[in-house]
């Protein structure tokens, strides 16, 4: 289990967790907010955001202080977050739940990309299941990652001509060839 995410201070003021009325106030307001996820998702390696649970666990929720975020508030924060691309609305138009890029796609891409070079996997097939939890893939940032926002890395590699997507019989089974040219 990973060691305790140490909140900043600000998550102990009482009015942090009500919405602003001032537009100013407001746009600080949710900037911190993202902040604070964008830590606590990386600091847990977490990678979707269920709304309304989220709204009960300690990210939202302080028991000290007996505040609590209300999930409009959220929404607006995890809006704001779309639009800076640190996150994704997961079935829209629905808002129940988010896909939070503590690295955007095309950062895993790039991670993903020098892995196999650094592997010797350039022109080589593996499968979701080997980059996500391989052993080749252990200490790497993306063992683990959510295979939704893997697909999205990988996708960007197709368009950048170093990769392409190969159908198996399931999702894990789904291969990915890798050409010589990384970059």
């Amino acid at each position: 289990m990973s060691q305790r995410f140490e909140f900043p201070s600000i998550h102990n003021f009482s009015p942090f967790y009500t919405q602003q009325v001032t537009q100013t106030t407001l746009q600080n307001q949710i900037v911190l907010w993202s902040e604070i996820i964008l830590s606590y998702f990386r600091h847990h390696k977490l990678y979707r955001l269920e709304l309304s649970e989220a709204l009960n666990g300690e990210l939202f929720k302080n028991q000290g202080i007996k505040r609590r975020l209300k999930l409009e508030t959220l929404q607006i924060i995890i809006d704001h977050m779309v639009k800076q691309g640190t996150a994704e609305w997961d079935s829209p138009p629905s808002k129940n739940a988010a896909l939070i890029y503590w690295r955007k796609p095309e950062e895993w891409a790039s991670l993903i990309d020098k892995w196999v070079f650094d592997c010797g996997l350039n022109n080589s097939i593996v499968t979701l299941y080997e980059i996500l939890h391989g052993e080749s893939s252990e200490g790497m940032e993306f063992h683990n990652l959510n295979q939704t926002i893997l697909l999205k890395a990988l996708d960007i590699l197709v368009k950048r001509g170093v990769a392409q997507l190969l159908q198996g019989s399931s999702a894990d089974d789904l291969g990915v060839k890798f050409f010589g040219i990384n970059g």
